[in-house]
């Protein structure tokens, strides 16, 4: 077959992610308006991996490293101020809230990549003056986190919304953590779909652990923990042939805000429609 001959480009994978994503997001938002078969949100694990996968490579591909990460962080800035809008004044009717900004995720997760680098060389090349300042970097996202979660409590929630809407943290961001290390691990097998494909695995293993709490019945890993079927992402990371193929930038950065909103309005109408 083709598709087995010359894989999957850039641009194909972004799209087949972007469709995944969407029938996750419509499950999340029509929950408890109608009944949403539970497959929309299994094939929603695909996803997020996809997205991650091609950051990765973006930071490999990019002519301007800081022009990209400059547009992921105001992108997420741009999000998270939508999404506080949409909470406050046009809320879910099932009472939930939209928290998705892979934006911030994907910024740090390049903001990492970049900072991590540049400490290395900088060390080696014994230039701890800089070496410093990349550190100083690296660690600000990780204090504001511990800013926030021990000043909860008593910080104003306007001051607490600022700080996460201009400051992205790991532990608050979409995936947490683990896909900023996701994002690395991508970045680090770059050119080998080998350790790209053990890394996954192990990543996938990992996630199955920690989401499931090792109840393996049938209700626990396909109904309520099924963040572990991101391991079906893999083939389709696999096939990836290298190649950007269509640029369409600005589509995805529009389409991903854009769609959750219009799907918001939506669930809005088939609420009132049913009562």
């Amino acid at each position: 077959m083709d598709l087995f001959k010359n894989g999957l480009n850039g641009f194909q994978l972004k799209l087949l992610a972007l469709i995944f994503m969407t029938f996750d997001h419509i499950a999340y938002m029509f929950s408890g308006i109608i009944h949403v078969p539970i497959w929309f949100h299994i094939i929603g694990r695909i996803s997020a991996p996809l997205f991650i996968f091609m950051v990765a490579e973006g930071m490999w591909h990019t002519r301007n490293r800081t022009k990209y990460i400059l547009r992921l962080y105001f992108s997420s800035v741009g999000m998270a101020v939508l999404n506080n809008l949409a909470n406050t004044f046009f809320p879910m009717p099932s009472g939930g809230l939209i928290i998705n900004n892979i934006f911030a995720t994907m910024f740090l997760i390049t903001l990492f990549i970049h900072f991590g680098e540049k400490l290395i060389s900088t060390f080696k090349a014994k230039d701890f003056k800089k070496g410093s300042l990349a550190l100083l970097i690296l660690l600000i996202p990780f204090i504001l986190t511990f800013v926030v979660i021990m000043m909860m409590s008593t910080l104003p929630h306007f001051v607490l919304q600022f700080i996460m809407t201009c400051i992205p943290t790991p532990l608050l961001v979409e995936g947490g953590l683990l896909w900023i290390v996701l994002g690395i691990g991508f970045y680090m097998c770059r050119g080998s779909k080998k350790k790209t494909g053990i890394f996954y695995v192990i990543f996938c293993i990992i996630t199955f652990y920690l989401t499931t709490g090792m109840d393996l019945s049938l209700m626990n890993l396909f109904y309520i923990n099924v963040q572990w079927l991101m391991i079906l992402a893999l083939p389709l990371l696999l096939l990836y042939n290298g190649q950007k193929g269509k640029g369409m930038r600005n589509f995805f950065y529009i389409y991903y805000p854009a769609h959750l909103y219009v799907l918001l309005g939506l669930s809005h109408l088939l609420y009132t429609f049913k009562n």
